[in-house]
């Protein structure tokens, strides 16, 4: 854990150094990542002490202030702050992994929908008699291609008695 402290138009304490690092370092037991944490003590108007805290978790910035008399009050008061926080995105995050454990469960394996290899096709501008001169040379059972003329997107298939079938869409391509 690395907390860095800054004094703004106050004379910086050792002490208050010391109280802060005490304090925030029980932050840590929220996250399992080590806190970078940002400390910046100021004076506002000669007489009220004003804290801010800010750290990043993972992408997620959390921060808060606190104004008040007593310097040590204030960091008091923004350590609850902070620990609310921290509860609030850890329990968000448990939450999350829950849901998505779950959704994982819910969803139907290849096996049981039937889909055992699924593959994105390029569908290029070609006439039927050069798709199935294609199929034949690659050796698939169908190919998907695009008529230049209606731009709409066929499959040319083989038959099981040797023959050759078109299906054409009524629709245009993508």
């Amino acid at each position: 854990m690395d907390i860095t402290t800054s004094f703004r138009h106050v004379d910086p304490s050792e002490e208050i150094r010391r109280y802060v690092e005490e304090k925030l370092s029980r932050l840590q037991k929220y996250v399992e990542t080590p806190l970078d944490i940002h400390v910046v003590i100021s004076l506002e108007r000669r007489y009220r002490q004003r804290i801010d805290v800010m750290f990043t978790i993972n992408g997620v910035v959390i921060n808060a202030h606190e104004v008040m008399d007593d310097i040590y009050a204030a960091i008091d008061k923004i350590l609850d702050k902070l620990e609310r926080r921290l509860t609030k995105y850890r329990d968000k995050i448990k939450a999350y992994r829950e849901n998505k454990s779950k959704r994982t469960v819910l969803t139907p394996t290849a096996e049981e929908s039937g889909i055992i290899v699924s593959r994105t096709v390029d569908a290029k501008p070609m006439d039927p008699e050069e798709a199935v001169m294609q199929l034949k040379a690659s050796g698939d059972m169908f190919m998907v291609f695009r008529e230049r003329e209606g731009d709409n997107v066929c499959i040319v298939y083989k038959r099981r008695d040797g023959k050759f079938g078109l299906i054409e869409t009524a629709g245009k391509g993508p």
